[in-house]
């Protein structure tokens, strides 16, 4: 077998698992509406985005029934990147996971506020505000590596990036008035996306004035 069909296999199994996974876990949570306090309604970022994710999909079809067709897009990554983008894909599924289990029934397809629900940080949430999404752009971007395809990685990489950007800034915004000061001080401590390089700077205790 040669390695650009290995590839062609990789790529249809990734995007497939990525779905399937997607799909249980929404299944699996699936709570009544009435306890929804408030959720993202989708906008035409979120539409563009889906329009993106459908071109990248059918070109994904495309470049598994015959790759010459999109020749014309080839971006000729070195091999050594392209399974890189493999490995770069399986820590996305891994952090994935992991923040999937940590939520548990806090978890919603849909950016929402439930009643009763918890700010969780424990897991991939001690370290980031939002580690399902950082999984997002590590599955869907890899594609651009291991396709080594113009098309194909920058439709699934733009679909991902928009509708995170979309997604990142009403639930910050949800927290903050819901949380308020809880919140702020767990965004002191950690990264949005990546994780801090350096520990957040300490902040100097007052000393109170002394009497005269």
């Amino acid at each position: 077998m040669e390695t650009e069909e290995i590839f062609r296999i990789i790529l249809p199994i990734l995007i497939v698992a990525f779905i399937a996974h997607r799909g249980y876990y929404t299944k699996k949570s699936v709570r009544p509406e009435n306890d929804t306090l408030k959720k993202r309604e989708e906008g035409l970022l979120s539409k563009f985005a889906g329009l993106l994710g459908m071109i990248g999909f059918i070109s994904m079809i495309v470049y598994v029934i015959n790759p010459a067709w999109l020749a014309w897009a080839n971006a000729g990554f070195p091999l050594w990147l392209r399974w890189l983008g493999v490995g770069v894909a399986l820590l996305g599924f891994a952090l994935l996971q992991w923040a999937q289990v940590t939520l548990g029934k806090s978890w919603s397809d849909t950016p929402r506020m439930m009643k009763e629900q918890a700010l969780i940080t424990s897991g991939p949430y001690q370290f980031i505000r939002h580690p399902i999404y950082t999984a997002f752009l590590s599955i869907l971007g890899s594609t651009l590596w291991i396709s080594s395809n113009w098309l194909i990685g920058l439709c699934w990489a733009g679909m991902t990036i928009l509708e995170v950007a979309s997604r990142v800034g009403f639930e910050e915004s949800l927290m903050l008035e819901y949380f308020g000061e809880q919140y702020r001080e767990y965004m002191k401590k950690t990264g949005r996306l990546l994780p801090h390089l350096l520990p957040p700077p300490r902040t100097a205790a007052r000393t109170p004035p002394r009497a005269k």
